[in-house]
């Protein structure tokens, strides 16, 4: 019985001991995993002691004072910032910053809140770069204005451990009046660039137009053949009047009659009325060696009408 107690009692001295270790030795030390995208920066009795790399590290939390620095790329907004430009107009520009931690050391030990004071440098970097140019530049060169904003807050944040990879300007915000302004230039832009458009247009235009005159000109029957199909479009819908004019042989004032009409050209009007359909009576005419036009065409002051199915065609005489 007694022996059973001693045991008891060895046990119970055992497990208090155990315990009394464990929490001297969680005082003393402290096993901490850095991660792959992180370094711990390690102070003992406050001065720096070392930079942990990542894996299982081993620190005394009595003795040292363990701070762990993110080494990704961050991305941090800069606020839309009222800036007067080179050529005094208020404007607003907003941009975002992509930065990392290449030094740890320099991080935790030269700048107190490297973040914030990453963010601020940008701000102040921003407005001064964009106080020196005027609107027309800020808007044409925007990406060299970012270059220049990036370059400029990368030297002075060295110092502090930070690369900047990128930096973008996100959005410029004109004047209401400024907008307008711009909006009736472009509009004016647009309007004179149509109109160097339809002259240029009109000047290939006309030159084509000329060749083709020539041309019809030269050509025998040319011109004929062009004032036939002019004709035949014009006549394609119903209840439409054609006027043909006709040369007055007699040269006489008050037009002639068609049977003083020149033969050769009575026979190129039989073609233009077969061009617009001609109806039985005349084409029966014209086969039994007629040269005269009668019947559905009847002789007027200033030619003759003719009347088929629908299209009224008009004869007048020309007295060029």
């Amino acid at each position: 019985m007694e022996s059973f107690e001693t045991l008891m009692a060895g046990i119970g001295s055992i497990l208090i001991l155990t315990i009394i270790i464990l929490i001297v030795g969680s005082a003393l030390i402290r096993f901490t995993i850095v991660k792959q995208y992180e370094s711990m920066v390690l102070l003992r009795f406050g001065k720096f002691h070392g930079v942990k790399t990542p894996g299982l590290r081993i620190w005394f939390p009595i003795f040292d004072t363990a701070t762990r620095v993110d080494t990704r790329i961050v991305a941090r907004e800069v606020k839309p910032q009222e800036v007067m430009t080179k050529d005094n107009i208020n404007i607003k520009v907003s941009a975002v910053t992509y930065y990392r931690v290449i030094d740890a050391r320099a991080a935790v030990l030269n700048v107190q809140n490297y973040d914030f004071n990453a963010v601020s440098k940008t701000m102040a970097v921003l407005r001064d770069v964009i106080g020196h140019h005027d609107m027309n530049e800020i808007l044409q060169s925007r990406e060299a204005i970012a270059q220049s904003v990036a370059h400029q807050v990368e030297e002075d944040v060295k110092a502090w451990g930070l690369n900047i990879e990128q930096l973008l300007i996100q959005q410029i915000e004109l004047p209401a009046e400024m907008v307008r302004a711009m909006a009736q230039r472009a509009v004016a832009e647009r309007n004179r660039e149509s109109v160097i458009i339809a002259s240029t247009a009109e000047v290939e235009a006309s030159k084509n137009v000329a060749k083709a005159a020539l041309t019809l000109n030269v050509v025998p029957g040319a011109l004929r053949l062009r004032e036939l199909q002019t004709i035949k479009d014009i006549s394609s819908e119903k209840n439409e009047k054609v006027i043909i004019f006709m040369p007055n042989t007699t040269g006489s004032e008050s037009g002639g009659a068609i049977g003083e009409m020149d033969e050769a050209y009575v026979a190129n009007l039989y073609t233009m009325i077969e061009a617009l359909g001609s109806d039985v009576a005349t084409d029966r005419r014209r086969k039994s060696g007629h040269t005269s036009y009668t019947g559905d065409i009847r002789s007027t002051k200033t030619g003759a009408d003719f009347t088929k199915s629908g299209a009224d065609f008009t004869l007048g005489a020309d007295n060029h």
